[in-house]
């Protein structure tokens, strides 16, 4: 390959990324702004908070398998390029409401769960559009797309801990239709940016689509082909239980901390930002870990790791105070690193094995169950919690963990031989 052909490449990458980071900026902005609007100027209750929660969860489920269609179907640069569009007027919309003083519950969950809608589309067609940007070179074509796939979730880690930590500051002295406005700018960045990025195959003069030329696309392709897929399985199967037993842990992670351990909001709170802190190192480190080890062993060793974390704030439980303070300041920073590193590890071997013209299918269907999970575990933590005491959600959630690295293990061997 040519120096310029590289450099096109590489300029490619980066309107990627750029693109990618501006728009988990604006989101990230965007559900701070909505939380504050709600609940301090809406005067909204718990029952609207959960109902904007699940509208949202929903968004994803109901887009989920469409948008795979669409973007296999009509290419992941194009539905990216129309995704971010619409988000921008959406964002508009709110920002004008909001400015007017015309914003109401029912308007605002309508206009969220249109958000949540685009930015399946969003991040379903930025990961499948990875692989139009790699080079077809066999021998590093592997590598490339898992370093590119850390670094746009790095981008996107980094991003879910840098804004929160300045939108409420924001919001306080600039009022939400400026943070909402902020928001829709950084929509159109991204939106700008992803207009200017060029497939590998455009760079070799193939023609002017973003793509190959894509046979007829079936809405249920990507779940018949994960179904008969017997690692696609294992890797889904794995990531479902992990973020099943996340979910058990988050159900009564908050009550264990703050009120069994006695630490408090405070305590809770710093906690949360060690997390983030950690979540930023394991966004320094995605690029150099996730190209010096294959994505099985990464994923293996981030979800042992991560079953081994959960193990801590279970074992916190019957230690003394400043043991279990140790206990949750280890777990609270790895878990940045080993999630994010778990996630990067089993979405770029999912992007390296499915045919391309699928792929936007595949990721869809594997939402349906790796999301699904979410609302599930979060269910059965808090009977858990509230059946037999926060202990017993903290044992789910190592159990879960376990599983997913044990299950993981089970099927991928039976699928070589």
């Amino acid at each position: 390959m040519t120096t310029e052909s590289q450099g096109k490449i590489q300029r490619a990458h980066r309107l990627l990324l750029g693109s990618n980071a501006t728009d988990a900026a604006g989101r990230s902005l965007v559900d701070i702004t909505v939380d504050l609007v709600f609940v301090g100027t809406l005067g909204a209750t718990a029952m609207h908070m959960g109902l904007l929660n699940m509208l949202s969860s929903l968004a994803f489920v109901i887009a989920s398998l469409p948008a795979g269609h669409l973007v296999d179907k009509y290419s992941a640069l194009r539905v990216l390029r129309i995704g971010q569009g619409a988000k921008f007027a959406l964002l508009i919309c709110l920002a004008l409401l909001a400015f007017t003083g015309t914003l109401s519950i029912s308007l605002g969950m309508l206009l969220c769960t249109l958000l949540g809608i685009c930015n399946v589309f969003s991040e379903t067609s930025q990961t499948t559009a990875v692989p139009q940007l790699i080079e077809e070179d066999p021998a590093h074509r592997a590598s490339s797309i898992s370093k590119l796939i850390a670094r746009l979730s790095a981008a996107d880690q980094t991003m879910t801990v840098v804004i929160p930590a300045v939108a409420g500051t924001g919001f306080t002295l600039l009022g939400a239709p400026a943070m909402l406005g902020l928001a829709a700018g950084l929509a159109l960045l991204g939106l700008l940016l992803a207009l200017r990025v060029r497939s590998y195959r455009q760079q070799l003069g193939a023609g002017p689509g973003d793509a190959a030329p894509k046979q007829k696309a079936k809405v249920l392709s990507g779940l018949q082909y994960l179904a008969k897929h017997r690692t696609l399985m294992a890797i889904t199967l794995a990531v479902a239980l992990a973020n099943f037993g996340l979910a058990i842990g988050s159900a009564v992670e908050a009550i264990f901390i703050i009120k069994d351990l006695g630490f408090g909001e405070l305590g809770y709170g710093l906690l949360a930002s060690v997390g983030g802190a950690g979540g930023l190192v394991g966004a320094a480190l995605a690029g150099r870990i996730s190209g010096a080890y294959s994505p099985a062993k990464l994923l293996v060793f981030t979800g042992s790791a991560q079953a081994l974390l959960a193990g801590c704030v279970l074992l916190a439980a019957f230690t003394t105070e400043a043991i279990s303070l140790i206990l949750l300041i280890v777990q609270a920073l790895g878990w940045g690193v080993a999630a994010l590193m778990f996630n990067i590890a089993s979405s770029s071997w999912v992007v390296d094995i499915v045919p391309e013209e699928l792929l936007g299918r595949v990721l869809s269907a594997r939402r349906l169950f790796t999301f699904g999970a979410v609302p599930l575990g979060g269910l059965l933590g808090g009977w858990l919690g509230s059946s037999f005491g926060t202990t017993a959600g903290l044992i789910g959630w190592v159990c879960a963990t376990s599983l997913a690295v044990l299950c993981f293990l089970l099927m991928r061997s039976s699928a070589t031989r």
